[in-house]
């Protein structure tokens, strides 16, 4: 276990200044008594290895990756391990020696909220709307969980297709464009795109989904409310993003420190 007198952290990314992982993160540290110095920075995909650098000469131990990174944060990685090799993309880093690990722990945060909403995957129909690093980070881990078909839709179909034939030996996963016909009974649509940030929609067609339908959003705060909205609007239950960030945080602080935090009063917390 890693226990400094100060343990230095950071989120790079673009945007990060809502981000509300330094807190999350602070209230990990307080769970076994270490202070906890993390730090929202906003970088852009050109800057990332020197800001690397810098944040690592200053003392920093770990790092979290969000959007434009997570796929270019492979190339300072010497290792990575198996849910950053399956989505070519990583969410945290963390430093040994004169090196960068590469971890990705999007897909284990996803599949906390679930259980903690009591959400089984097993023969479930499921639609994931985006093909980017999002999507990518979770189609492995749902695909463990044993549905019965996990579609991908993107705008553009070849994008997907390029994320199925990754995952294809894991389990039934297919593409679709935005002009799929309509009664496919999904009965849980995944909102992995970031178009919530231009309070934007992605396509999404109310006639995809079956009539109990549930709805998650990787999304949380002022992304999450376009794609709120419209779910309400069409009868929807949906979550925002907010469970998966305390869980995919929750294993990243593990990987840093070798502590396990518990999630649950940190959700209480934030939603107090």
């Amino acid at each position: 276990m890693i226990k400094p007198s100060i343990c230095k952290l950071a989120l790079f990314g673009n945007p990060v200044s809502h981000s509300l992982s330094p807190r999350i993160h602070q209230l990990f540290g307080e769970q076994f008594g270490m202070s906890i110095d993390y730090r929202a920075i906003e970088c852009g995909i050109d800057a990332l290895p020197a800001e690397l650098d810098a944040f690592r000469a200053s003392g920093g131990i770990g790092v979290n990756l969000t959007v434009p990174l997570k796929a270019v944060g492979l190339s300072v990685c010497t290792e990575i391990d198996i849910n950053a090799r399956r989505a070519r993309a990583v969410n945290t880093l963390r430093r040994s020696s004169e090196r960068w690990h590469g971890f990705n722990t999007d897909g284990g945060g996803l599949l906390y909220d679930f259980d903690r909403c009591n959400i089984d995957l097993i023969g479930r129909r499921i639609l994931i709307i985006g093909a980017g690093g999002a999507a990518a980070g979770i189609i492995g881990s749902l695909l463990e969980r044993g549905p019965a078909e996990v579609c991908i839709v993107n705008r553009t179909i070849e994008r997907a297709e390029r994320l199925t034939d990754r995952h294809a030996h894991l389990g039934p996963v297919h593409a679709a464009g935005p002009d799929m016909p309509g009664q496919q009974n999904f009965d849980l649509v995944i909102q992995a795109t970031s178009a919530g940030h231009g309070q934007a929609l992605p396509p999404l067609r109310r006639s995809w989904l079956s009539a109990r339908a549930c709805a998650w959003d990787l999304n949380y705060g002022a992304a999450h409310q376009p794609f709120a909205e419209w779910c309400r609007a069409q009868g929807l239950t949906v979550h925002d993003g907010l469970g998966m960030l305390v869980g995919q945080a929750a294993l990243a602080f593990e990987i840093w420190t070798g502590n396990r935090p518990d999630p649950t009063p940190v959700m209480t917390a934030l939603a107090g």
